[in-house]
């Protein structure tokens, strides 16, 4: 039996690892059904220096997520007309030095390996006006999402962020019109 260790911040990590486990396959399954993954982005928050607030120092949860929101919108409303929509997984977590949130996020359906490839450094100069330090990478199927966000599990989580399309109801609805199409198909070609 796996015996359980604090360590040292609260959060009790021993015996943890088949978690961590599980939640990375079930995000690696859930970007394999839509169209995989492309991207692993770290998102920073500078603190803001803005002379109509001066109590206002840090980064707050609310704040996070708008930042979170603009940036994902930005890339749907960049995609739109006939392009794939991007779909993204992200985990918060506070930055205990700072007490400020960043994010950690999968995005996937970034047009990768298209004539409509999005350009990585786009959205870290994006980020970098609005918000602050961006660091996105290529997602590196050998690794898998255990590796780029399993560990947050066990780092005092603050929460978790699911795009539309990986809920279950969007996932099902997806998979109803495929078959509703395929159907159709076949009648008319009849």
């Amino acid at each position: 039996m796996d015996t359980v260790q604090d360590n040292g911040a609260g959060c009790q990590t021993a015996g943890l690892e088949p978690i961590k486990a599980a939640w990375g396959d079930w995000i690696d399954g859930v970007g394999k059904e839509l169209n995989g993954w492309d991207w692993f982005a770290t998102l920073t928050f500078r603190d803001p220096d803005n002379a109509r607030y001066p109590g206002w120092t840090k980064p707050g949860w609310k704040y996070a997520h708008r930042a979170l929101n603009d940036l994902m919108g930005e890339m749907m409303s960049n995609r739109l007309g006939g392009l794939s929509i991007p779909y993204s997984l992200a985990c918060m977590e506070y930055q205990h030095d700072r007490g400020v949130p960043h994010w950690h996020v999968l995005v996937g359906n970034t047009g990768v390996g298209t004539q409509h490839e999005e350009r990585r450094m786009s959205w870290v100069d994006w980020w970098w006006s609005h918000y602050g330090i961006a660091r996105i990478l290529p997602y590196d199927e050998r690794l898998g999402a255990r590796y780029y966000l399993g560990k947050y599990l066990t780092k005092q989580l603050a929460d978790v962020v699911a795009s539309p399309q990986l809920t279950v109801r969007y996932r099902q609805r997806s998979q109803q019109h495929r078959a509703n199409a395929a159907w159709f198909a076949a009648m008319t070609s009849a």
